[in-house]
């Protein structure tokens, strides 16, 4: 399987470590070792501290899993987890579960491996595309209806979504899963901003909750603070397709790390907390970005994400967002990712208001903005 360069990849190989400033990033400010460690309870603390860096359960620490099912409805059990690094979460099941010929249809626009691997292995891809409107970004139900076909066997979603923050009304979500049921498909949910809902009422249930052949990649690198846990799960209630999957998570990482398994218990014993404190961060970021594009509406337009970290800036100046981009790393320092890197047409950058980082940031892009567009 050969599979094309990773854009977004390739340019935050070149940008997130080398450029001072950055308004892009897609997670909430990254917690240190001894912050996460002070939500330990002592027990855990001494586990930490105490702990055999053998290897790991191939389908992770028994007690994540049980805390990862408690995320859910009693209906999810810690038999139906299985532990992985969160891109490992998108890789193993596309490749164990798709074959070539088969069709898929993708949530666009997206993370590339979410569509790229299935083309790889050659799958058809259709994308259910992301719709602009008065009201913002949105996803219609009869269009995506409209792409299923008798050989589509799996739909991929991601909702929160990334890039725009799109989130779908909870009708409108039971509709796509009741889809995916009538069709026998594979509903691959990317949930991994789940948990990160301005307003909590707002919250879909988990697909894995509604459909026994529905595939659900979580984790902590977005809404808990903690990418460099890389811990992530993959749940499903398919004994066949979970098995599947396991046997394709021999051939990747085989099992996890013994410190960050631990880690991530500290931190899903304390979700409330982590989940808070990152919709905080956020709400504080978005008064701040408001004021900035308040000042600047004859340059940019921005529908703000109802849940997640991110969403997309139209750049409206006549100006290409690509140019636009590599100016303000060059000149000023700041880290913007255009859209057309996550392979979406039209003049957008995405902002990230996860990071307690964004308003110096901000004031900085703001002299660029003043210097190249006034």
């Amino acid at each position: 399987m050969k599979l094309p360069p990773f854009e977004i990849e390739h340019f935050f190989r070149q940008h997130e470590f080398s450029a001072p400033h950055g308004i892009s990033s897609s997670d909430c400010e990254p917690l240190t070792l001894p912050e996460i460690l002070d939500y330990a309870s002592p027990a855990r603390r001494a586990q930490f501290e105490n702990l055999w860096l053998g290897y790991t359960e191939s389908q992770g620490h028994p007690e994540l899993r049980r805390a990862i099912a408690d995320l859910h409805e009693e209906s999810i059990s810690a038999d139906h987890v299985l532990e992985v690094v969160p891109e490992e979460g998108i890789y193993v099941p596309m490749k164990a579960l798709l074959n070539e010929g088969d069709h898929v249809i993708a949530i666009f626009p997206s993370f590339q491996s979410l569509y790229e691997i299935g083309r790889g292995i050659g799958c058809e891809v259709s994308f259910w595309r992301a719709q602009c409107g008065e009201r913002g970004w949105s996803f219609d139900i009869d269009a995506l209806e409209r792409l299923v076909r008798a050989d589509t066997k799996m739909l991929i979603i991601n909702f929160p979504h990334n890039p725009t923050g799109a989130l779908l009304e909870r009708a409108e979500f039971e509709r796509v899963v009741d889809l995916a049921r009538r069709h026998d498909l594979i509903l691959y949910s990317d949930e991994i901003y789940r948990f990160a809902e301005q307003d909590p009422a707002t919250r879909l249930p988990s697909a894995c909750e509604l459909y026994d052949r529905a595939v659900v990649l979580g984790g902590l690198s977005k809404c808990f603070g903690l990418p460099g846990l890389r811990v992530g799960w993959l749940i499903t209630r398919d004994a066949g397709l979970m098995r599947e999957m396991q046997d394709m998570k021999s051939y990747t990482t085989i099992c996890g790390s013994a410190p960050s398994e631990i880690l991530a218990l500290i931190a899903l014993e304390n979700a409330e907390a982590l989940t808070a404190r990152c919709v905080s961060i956020v709400r504080e970021n978005t008064v701040v970005a408001r004021s900035f594009f308040e000042r600047h509406d004859d340059l940019f337009r921005i529908h703000y994400p109802g849940a997640g970290t991110v969403g997309l800036v139209e750049l409206t100046a006549d100006m290409d967002v690509s140019e636009f981009a590599d100016g303000a790393v060059r000149e000023a320092g700041v880290m913007v990712l255009p859209a057309k890197i996550m392979k979406f047409e039209g003049n957008y950058f995405r902002i990230g208001l996860g990071r307690r980082t964004l308003p110096g940031a901000l004031e900085l892009f703001e002299q660029y903005v003043v210097d190249t567009l006034r």
